[in-house]
């Protein structure tokens, strides 16, 4: 469910590599507070940092990473990093689909501003030395 290229998970992870826990998943593992928050958090800042208590983990007898991925899913979010106990979040604010269309719309511009040559102007030395020797007299 890898909606986001790596580059910019990369960007994600850096930009918001020291952000504070906002949620937390707890030993009831996936209940609705839990989701919720991490959805309402979501809306609110499009991105959040969740911690995974260690009652969850025996719980739900589930690995760090399969845990972020099943909230993941059920937020309809992007898991962008995993680390330790706490993993990050991201779900563009206004939408899927949209996000991915400006992502796109950007490479395209990106490429068409790489491909144009630059146009070498030819300068003619005679007629240079004519036009400033003019604009001294």
């Amino acid at each position: 469910m890898d909606r986001l290229p790596g580059k910019v998970k990369r960007a994600l992870r850096a930009k918001y590599y020291d952000i504070q826990p906002k949620a937390w998943i707890g030993k009831k593992g996936f209940d609705e507070g839990a989701i919720n928050e991490v959805s309402t958090q979501l809306k609110k800042d499009g991105v959040v940092k969740v911690e995974i208590r260690k009652g969850a983990l025996i719980s739900t007898e589930m690995k760090r990473e399969e845990i972020a991925q099943k909230v993941a899913e059920l937020t309809d979010s992007e898991v962008i990093d995993v680390r330790g106990k706490r993993f990050i979040l991201f779900r563009p604010r206004e939408g899927w689909e949209k996000y991915l269309r400006r992502l796109k719309f950007k490479e395209i511009s990106k490429e068409r501003r790489e491909e144009k040559p630059v146009d070498k102007v030819r300068l003619d030395i005679a007629q240079f030395r004519k036009k400033f020797k003019k604009g001294r007299e």
